[in-house]
């Protein structure tokens, strides 16, 4: 019996190797996770105006990278998404919109948004001692008239979390990007409720007969 358990050790540890190091590796590997979907149109009384966006290259790609000590790279890829964001922001709160290759336009476009993202930030569960995944989005916007003139620069912080135990085997991947969906969400949301109260946009506003909206 003792040579039999020695021989079934012996051919565990000689036919198997490969697949526990997968296992082994699967289990320690930092993520890396890229934000897609749709995005909720704001429900809201629409502007009665059309707007332009420019979307430039560092936005559209824009991935995170970030080495945790003792945790591995990390890669949050929210690039990808930002044109489906700011398209359906801009269906819910302006009547009309475009995509535009720099911030000057012809009527009817009676503003242009430039937005870029200045910072990502997450935390991990291991860092906060938790079972939340969380990750901020820091962006700044620039708001042009048609001409080509800066009107002048606001921040927006988007935040979301997620908790690992909704997510089954799969906790790490799935909870960090629904974190990063949630803060994207957040964006257009906290754009949405705070648009009138940014002394950047009242003055815009005002100047194009909107304040009354």
């Amino acid at each position: 019996m003792s040579q039999r358990l020695n021989n079934l050790r012996a051919r565990f540890r000689s036919g198997f190797p490969s697949l526990w190091l997968a296992v082994m590796l699967s289990a320690c590997a930092a993520p890396s996770i890229r934000v897609e979907g749709t995005f909720p149109v704001p429900l809201v009384n629409a502007y009665p105006v059309t707007v332009g966006w420019v979307l430039d290259e560092a936005l559209t790609t824009y991935v995170h990278r970030e080495k945790l000590d003792k945790g591995g790279d990390w890669v949050i890829d929210v690039g990808g998404v930002q044109k489906a964001m700011f398209d359906s922001l801009s269906r819910g709160l302006f009547t009309s919109h475009a995509f535009l290759d720099e911030p000057r336009a012809a009527a009817p476009v009676r503003g242009i948004f430039v937005p870029t993202i200045q910072e990502l930030q997450f935390s991990t569960p291991k860092q906060t001692r938790s079972d939340y995944f969380e990750v901020w989005i820091k962006y700044s916007f620039k708001l042009y008239d048609p001409d080509g003139t800066l009107r002048g620069e606001f921040p927006i912080t988007a935040y979301g979390k997620a908790n690992t135990q909704n997510y089954s085997m799969n906790t790490t991947t799935g909870a960090l990007q629904e974190a990063a969906n949630a803060a994207c969400r957040d964006a257009i949301a906290f754009f949405t409720l705070q648009f009138k109260a940014i002394p950047t946009i009242q003055a815009w506003l005002r100047d194009n007969g909107l304040e009354a909206t």
